[in-house]
């Protein structure tokens, strides 16, 4: 993570001096040529599927050329350069899209606004993930491969869509710097808008609450819908509030199913989301505890901070004379067992969690009650030593003293 994130830095370093410098050197390029003998550049590339492979892997040869490191800065200012302004790369809708592994603009062609810009939530007319089929598609095969999409041509006011397109990705590394990235050609889509409402249009939560049967399930719908409240972080550049987020995408019926819900508290326990009841916002959960003792927030905390599994009893919203009204206790008696996870969002900690009502509890009931008779033992047997040893002190400080007077 660490090297993916230096890399990233020093490539967005690389594009700032790109930006600023206003010169762009002139370096020997590698030269790529189809059976016929022939290149293909941008004004050919909508020919046909062979020439739309050619052109790619016409334009990596040009640029995969040995270049000692101390050039490579020279050589990365040029191919920026060109994918953006050269008539050999850009004609009309045939352009270049140069991304990393992660879906990553550096470079494109078209939309200068991309730059920077993570297209991977980019979904076409049929919901496919175009972006990230490329970046496979590129490491599928040593040339790299296709892939088939549904997106207007934004050069053809006639194309609506609903012709099927072909893209071609391969992969591409600049060697002295050690940078694996992908060049991707014949990708058309819309300008990359970086509003939360955007977002949540073009990138659907992959597990919903409907999904949740049992205790996999369940971490898996935690896991991914932090993974989405993440994307949605990057890909708006912090643009966004998490409570909101997650209030607007609720219309998708992602966070409630019956009894199944998200919250969502910060890492002082504070309500930030609840799908069940909009009203605990902004609600503390600290010092609350269950029938059984249970400090709910303290065990929350305590466990989403690696991801794992919470057993305390709560309103179970399906079922009616569970439920307790009173200050510092937990609103009901049913048993649930959660799965939480914290994420970070810029310099604020938040707990993403859900959780299932078992029908089954016995067996649960007997693991929870094992695990407090353990936790009783074992502080039972450390009060024990300490007084123990608190005894021989004592023991030792009255002879210490009578020998002092003898």
């Amino acid at each position: 993570m660490k090297i993916y994130l230096l890399n990233w830095f020093f490539l967005c370093a690389l594009f700032s001096v790109c930006i600023f410098s206003g010169t762009h050197p002139a370096l020997s390029h590698g030269k790529h040529a189809n059976d016929s003998g022939e290149t293909v550049t941008a004004s050919g590339a909508s020919k046909s599927r062979d020439a739309l492979r050619e052109f790619v892997l016409h334009a990596k040869a040009h640029w995969e050329v040995p270049t000692p490191y101390e050039k490579s800065l020279d050589l990365w200012n040029e191919i920026l350069y060109e994918i953006q302004h050269k008539g050999d790369w850009k004609s009309g809708s045939s352009y270049l899209i140069l991304v990393d592994k992660q879906g990553r603009a550096l470079a494109h062609g078209y939309y200068e606004s991309a730059h920077g810009r993570d297209l991977s939530f980019l979904r076409d007319g049929r919901g496919t993930d175009v972006v990230g089929k490329l970046i496979k598609a590129a490491d599928s095969d040593k040339k790299g491969g296709f892939v088939n999409y549904y997106w207007d041509d934004p050069n053809n006011p006639s194309d609506r869509g609903d012709v099927p397109k072909t893209a071609y990705a391969t992969n591409y590394t600049v060697h002295a710097l050690g940078i694996d990235l992908v060049l991707i050609g014949g990708f058309h889509h819309k300008e990359q808008t970086v509003s939360m409402r955007e977002v949540i249009d073009e990138y659907v939560p992959q597990v919903k609450a409907s999904s949740v049967r049992d205790e996999n399930t369940l971490k898996k719908f935690v896991e991914k819908t932090a993974e989405f409240v993440d994307h949605v972080y990057k890909t708006t550049r912090g643009n966004m509030d998490i409570a909101e987020l997650l209030k607007a995408s609720s219309d998708k019926e992602a966070w409630k199913h019956n009894e199944i819900y998200l919250f969502t508290v910060t890492n002082q326990g504070l309500v930030v989301f609840n799908a069940n009841n909009p009203d605990m916002k902004e609600t503390s959960t600290i010092n609350v505890t269950d029938k059984d003792g249970v400090d709910i927030a303290e065990e929350i905390i305590k466990n989403a901070k690696k991801g794992g599994f919470v057993y305390y009893r709560w309103d179970n919203p399906s079922i009616k004379g569970d439920e307790i009204l009173k200050v510092g206790k937990a609103p009901g008696t049913s048993l649930k067992i959660s799965y939480v996870k914290q994420i970070r969002l810029g310099d604020d900690y938040y707990i993403i969690g859900s959780g299932i009502y078992p029908q089954k509890q016995s067996k649960h009931l007997t693991k929870i009650s094992s695990k407090n008779k353990i936790m009783y033992a074992i502080t039972v047997i450390m009060i024990a030593c300490i007084v123990i040893l608190l005894v021989f002190l004592a023991v030792w400080l009255i002879k210490v003293q009578r020998k002092k007077k003898g």
